[in-house]
């Protein structure tokens, strides 16, 4: 049977971390720590990784710096699908990036509309329908009106979903009601939750049929993200939720307190893991603040080493909890 990139990704289901990219103290990518934390995710049990998003800083590099990104983290052995953040300047330009990541053996390319832009919804729909029309590989679409101008509606969603290579849409619209009519609709794509606390619709889209949840968080919990980002099959599925999402929420609202990915690279870092720098013109979090993420870390393993203490049943102990072997303690 031949394999079918455009279905694979459509059935995708899971955690989707939208992986940092750490940067040296002159701007470079470091890439050793780049690849540390990519294996780290694949031993987490992260179904999938999505680059150069905002919290892997893609608007930052420069066209030299995305294509020889995309070859460095696409030339890897990887066991599970990598996607390639291509949003441009404008149209012509993402489509560029689209097909670099293509050449490279991408498994599918995400786009937001450009930033500063503002287009209107019939704009917007041209938009992604044309890089769409053209691109050699799956296409994933995320509506993020937090960060850009635009806010695409209802109606503009369901026509660019039609297409048959948009095969992903994360939604990141605090409008619960646009989810459910989305989700009603049942457009032949994978729909993915946003994971950011401020807009509060992580459960509502799940509570519909999501199929997992794109992500910053996981790169910090990997285990706790792919637990929480399984689909609802069944009541038990989402007590599981509501159990691990209350505990998760200080964390997240810590992460996403400031501007991402600054309290995100801080926290990593300072739990020992290689995140790096932030490039300029953002600095990562003064210490005295990156010690309240730290200490709502250490609090958080506490907890769960006491429940899994008082539990003491098998389910109780295989409860995903991500290691730290290199966090400070005490």
């Amino acid at each position: 049977m031949t394999h079918d990139p455009f279905d694979a990704a459509r059935r995708f289901t899971g955690s989707l971390v939208a992986q940092v990219t750490p940067f040296q103290h002159d701007g470079s990518i470091d890439y050793g720590a780049l690849f540390e934390l990519m294996a780290r995710q694949e031993h987490h049990g992260t179904a999938g990784l999505f680059f150069l998003g905002v919290a892997g800083e893609g608007a930052t590099l420069d066209d030299r710096d995305f294509a020889a990104f995309t070859e460095a983290v696409l030339g890897v052995d990887r066991k599970i699908p990598y996607f390639i953040g291509c949003t441009g300047t404008y149209t012509g330009h993402a489509l560029e990036r689209v097909r670099i990541a293509a050449d490279h053996g991408a498994d599918g390319a995400i786009l937001t509309v450009p930033a500063n832009m503002g287009p209107d919804q019939k704009q917007a729909a041209r938009y992604f329908l044309d890089i769409a029309d053209a691109s050699p590989i799956p296409i994933g679409t995320f509506n993020n009106p937090a960060r850009l101008m635009t806010d695409l509606d209802t109606a503009t969603l369901l026509t660019i979903l039609e297409h048959p290579k948009i095969v992903l849409h994360k939604e990141g619209s605090p409008r619960t009601g646009q989810i459910g009519a989305l989700l009603a609709a049942h457009p032949k794509v994978c729909f993915l939750a946003d994971d950011s606390p401020d807009q509060d619709i992580l459960t509502p889209a799940l509570s519909r049929g999501a199929q997992g949840i794109a992500n910053a968080t996981g790169n910090l919990l990997p285990r706790e993200l792919a637990a929480l980002s399984r689909p609802w099959e069944d009541f038990r599925g989402m007590a599981a939720f509501r159990e691990l999402h209350s505990r998760l929420i200080p964390l997240m609202d810590f992460l996403y307190g400031v501007r991402s990915p600054i309290g995100l690279k801080s926290l990593m870092n300072a739990a020992g893991l290689p995140a790096g720098q932030l490039r300029k013109p953002l600095t990562l979090l003064p210490e005295e603040q990156t010690r309240k993420g730290l200490a709502l870390l250490q609090e958080y393993l506490r907890i769960c080493e006491e429940l899994a203490a008082e539990r003491n049943t098998p389910a109780a102990r295989a409860t995903p909890v991500t290691s730290f072997e290199k966090l400070p303690r005490g």
